[in-house]
């Protein structure tokens, strides 16, 4: 039986016009992980990424633009055929030693992930071993379990699969390494992030009444938040602020809570 050392690792990226890092984050890849392959889940760019995804050795792409976000993920699991599958982000660069301390928890755990830097106009580093876990970005993962689960989902796929590891008795390891620099697009006013475009007005966020059912729906189905925690998502923000969290999180909350 192969080692850890030995055993080749599928790495899955979903893209859509992802030109701006995606040179760095597949050579990043190729420099930390054992690859047999990258398989490339690319939701119809417009821009280069294509170009540049082909220029690397190992990496096979699929263009896929009628997928949504959970199903493009799950098709890249089905072309994987390794036991452990790496699920990367087209905007995170991986740092020097990332494999080397995620292997570390692959003998006793069925999913590891690792912390990242989230570089907007400043770094920000977030202790998220206190977050829920289930995110996905640079992900190392099982393969097998996820190939039965329903994953038709615009977004949430990553907390889809770990409620479904821990329906199975599987056991997902967070790291709090903070070995990968995240960099969200972001081009004037308007922030785009899993094919949904959140804009300032001007100090707030605002997230349309659709988006917002849909990801409170989300969030409850798979354990993502409790339920003081969308309570306080509604309520707990300083007075002058309270009108513009209102409106931000009204219909998250009350499809979270099943009222409409």
């Amino acid at each position: 039986m192969a080692t850890l050392e030995e055993e080749l690792i599928d790495v899955i990226i979903r893209t859509k016009n992802s030109e701006e890092f995606l040179n760095e984050c597949l050579r990043s890849i190729q420099e930390e992980i054992p690859v047999r392959r990258i398989i490339i889940v690319d939701a119809g760019s417009t821009d280069k990424t294509l170009e540049i995804a082909s220029s690397f050795d190992k990496v096979c792409v699929y263009v896929k633009p009628d997928l949504n976000l959970g199903q493009a993920t799950k098709f890249g699991f089905s072309k994987s055929e390794t036991e452990w599958v790496a699920i990367i982000d087209s905007d995170v660069i991986l740092g020097r030693g990332w494999f080397d301390q995620m292997k570390r928890y692959m003998n006793e755990w069925d999913a590891v992930e690792g912390c990242r830097i989230d570089h907007y106009r400043f770094h920000t580093q977030i202790d998220c071993t206190k977050s829920i876990h289930g995110r996905f970005g640079q992900t190392l993962l099982k393969r097998e379990p996820v190939l039965n689960m329903d994953l038709d989902l615009p977004f949430g796929e990553d907390a889809a699969i770990s409620f479904n590891f821990k329906k199975r008795n599987m056991k997902w390891k967070k790291v709090k390494n903070y070995l990968a620099d995240h960099y969200p697009k972001v081009e004037g006013t308007m922030q785009t992030r899993t094919g949904i475009v959140f804009k300032p007005d001007p100090h707030i966020i605002h997230i349309p009444k659709n988006v917002q059912l849909e990801q409170g729906r989300i969030a409850r189905r798979y354990n993502m938040i409790t339920k003081k925690q969308a309570i306080n998502m509604l309520v707990l923000p300083p007075i002058y602020e309270a009108y513009w969290a209102f409106k931000r999180n009204l219909w998250f909350c009350l499809a979270y809570f099943k009222i409409i």
